[in-house]
């Protein structure tokens, strides 16, 4: 079943936090996203999402969607 539009929308938000605080980074050499292990960084981009309005969705759909993007990534490049 494909996903639907606003969350992948609401996906490409929660990534768009995760890079602002720092907490994950794109490989220089092939532009996947990987995490960068920084406690600080995720916690920070956790209480943008509780704080910054996304539409449509509370708080807890909030910060479900930063944890999912984090869940499908690792320290790892899947292409190097």
């Amino acid at each position: 079943m494909p996903r639907k539009k606003t969350d992948s929308t609401l996906e490409m938000w929660a990534a768009d936090l995760l890079m602002e605080a720092q907490a994950i980074t794109p490989c220089p050499e092939h532009g996947y996203m990987r995490l960068r292990h920084s406690h600080h960084a995720v916690d920070y981009a956790l209480s943008l999402a509780e704080h910054r309005k996304f539409s449509g969705k509370n708080k807890k759909e909030r910060i479900a969607a930063v944890e999912s993007v984090l869940d499908g990534l690792s320290d790892q490049c899947p292409a190097c």
